[in-house]
């Protein structure tokens, strides 16, 4: 039988009193009549409810999801009934699995007797990881014991961090090691957790990465290439030791005076270090604070953050690994690319050399036989170079095909038109979305040009430098090489007529 409870006001009164949320029925005077679902203040206000008269309405919205820190479902769930629901029913409910709005919950149910009949009773309060509760405030964890819960849930924490952190590169890692730092910080309840790596000479150190609790101020802006000279005691300490532990900072011994006073302005009054290292070099430390409280650091929180720390110092060096093999793999890449501009560049001149050009006129032809527009390849070949070269000297002759390259390009530079050195005086230029005539006329006119520019050629006829050029229209039974050759074979033909001029000629009308 179970314990019989007056209907009174002062028992209500004493369950809206109570600091956990309590729902109950109670027997109805009329048997045939449904109980009625009443709820302690502390219920309204956990589930935000309100005391209408109709709370076993209300209760069939509440959504609450198994905790998935303790189920291995990818996904989220939710019980089959509510547990609310169920307790009020007269189904015996005793859940420590449960969450709502974020709020993990201990969820048991009762059963009561009264004159009127049997009534139940649902009671839910948040839950709180430790099995054992030491006596006291909750910043004061000097009596604080291990329970099997905590050791299964950090396995469970190191278990997932370590997957990540394993497997995490480049940005990624960032991420993952924010992650770890906030999942750390949340298990062992400090205000401040945080990574720093020194240089490679050990001379400063930089906040890399920082958790920090709601309410608690961030000081990673503020700790970058802190030196070593400014907190030597601490530099000193983390070297030789691997582990800096300080559970009161008001306690600190004269020789870190420095130190006290730089946690005295960020009002640390716990700290807990422990180095991190790689290939056998110490690269850095992960850490936490407790804020404006002491702590009493045990042995097990040593144990997490070398845990911890090992796994971020891997993911760090894998990073770094990481961003070598890239930075070395972008460095290939463009000295592959470097290479491959200068296998297909005149050494002299700048211009696209022949090997280009070929490439390009066999992409140009696919492509204008798709979308047809029209293509020419024009060739042209400087006037009596020989004896340009003769009379001037091979350097003055190395200037001259320059300075032919340099007048080239500045004619033909409409989009998709390539000026290349073909071999020795000669060059083509390939011309695509232009009609064969205007090609001509484009070309004509820079003979012309070069003309009126009038560069000195004592034995030329004219006694100036001028160029010949042939021109081929790209037709559907052309292929590259029977295009280059009719320009070719063109070029020619306009020398045999006396040069300084295009063949085909420009018929006049």
């Amino acid at each position: 039988m179970g314990r019989q409870l007056p209907n009174s006001a002062e028992l209500i009164a004493v369950l809206d009193a109570l600091p956990l949320a309590v729902f109950y029925t109670i027997p109805a005077s009329n048997a045939q009549s449904s109980p009625v679902v009443h709820a302690n203040q502390t219920a309204l206000e956990m589930f935000g409810l309100f005391d209408d008269g109709d709370i076993a309405n209300q209760l069939e919205h509440l959504a609450f999801t198994v905790d998935r820190e303790l189920i291995s479902l990818p996904r989220e769930v939710s019980p089959l009934m509510s547990p609310i629901i169920a307790g009020l029913s007269g189904d015996h409910v005793e859940r420590r699995d449960l969450i709502f709005n974020g709020l993990p919950l201990n969820v048991q149910s009762a059963s009561v007797h009264m004159k009127e009949g049997t009534g139940f009773l649902v009671t839910i309060q948040p839950r709180d990881h430790r099995l054992f509760r030491h006596q006291g405030q909750h910043a004061d964890l000097l009596t604080s014991e291990i329970s099997l819960r905590d050791l299964i849930s950090f396995d469970k924490l190191i278990s997932e961090l370590s997957t990540k952190l394993i497997n995490a590169q480049g940005d990624e890692a960032e991420q993952h090691i924010q992650q770890a730092l906030a999942a750390l910080g949340e298990f062992c309840q400090s205000d401040r957790t945080y990574v720093f790596l020194f240089e490679y000479d050990m001379s400063a150190m930089s906040n890399t990465h920082e958790w920090v609790r709601e309410g608690i101020t961030s000081h990673v802006d503020d700790l970058q290439n802190v030196p070593s000279e400014g907190l030597p005691w601490f530099f000193e300490r983390i070297q030789e030791e691997g582990l800096f532990v300080i559970h009161d900072t008001s306690k600190i011994p004269e020789e870190g005076a420095a130190e006290r006073a730089e946690f005295e302005r960020e009002d640390i009054r716990s700290m807990l270090c422990v180095a991190m290292y790689a290939a056998n070099e110490m690269i850095g430390f992960v850490g936490c604070d407790m804020v404006a409280r002491e702590r009493h650091w045990s042995e097990a929180d040593i144990r997490r953050f070398k845990l911890v720390g090992e796994m971020i110092a891997n993911a760090i060096q894998s990073q770094r690994f990481y961003q070598s093999l890239h930075t070395s793999q972008q460095q290939l890449i463009a000295a592959n690319d470097a290479l491959r501009e200068l296998a297909l560049r005149d050494g002299l001149t700048g211009l696209a050399n022949r090997r280009q050009f070929s490439e390009r006129l066999e992409e140009e032809i696919s492509r204008s036989r798709r979308q047809d527009f029209a293509l020419t390849v024009a060739m042209f070949d400087i006037d009596h170079f020989r004896k340009y070269n003769d009379h001037y000297g091979l350097q003055a002759g190395d200037g001259l095909l320059r300075r032919i390259a340099d007048i080239l390009q500045s004619h033909f530079r409409r989009h998709g038109e390539l000026v290349s050195r073909y071999d020795g005086a000669r060059f083509s230029v390939l011309i695509p979305h232009v009609e064969y005539t205007m090609a001509k006329k484009r070309v004509a006119s820079f003979l012309q040009l070069l003309n009126e520019l009038a560069i000195e050629h004592k034995d030329s006829p004219q006694g100036f430098v001028s160029m010949s050029a042939g021109i081929a229209e790209v037709t559907d039974k052309l292929t590259a090489d029977d295009a280059i050759s009719e320009a070719e074979n063109n070029l020619g033909q306009a020398k045999r007529d006396g040069r300084n001029q295009v063949f085909p000629r420009i018929e006049n009308k």
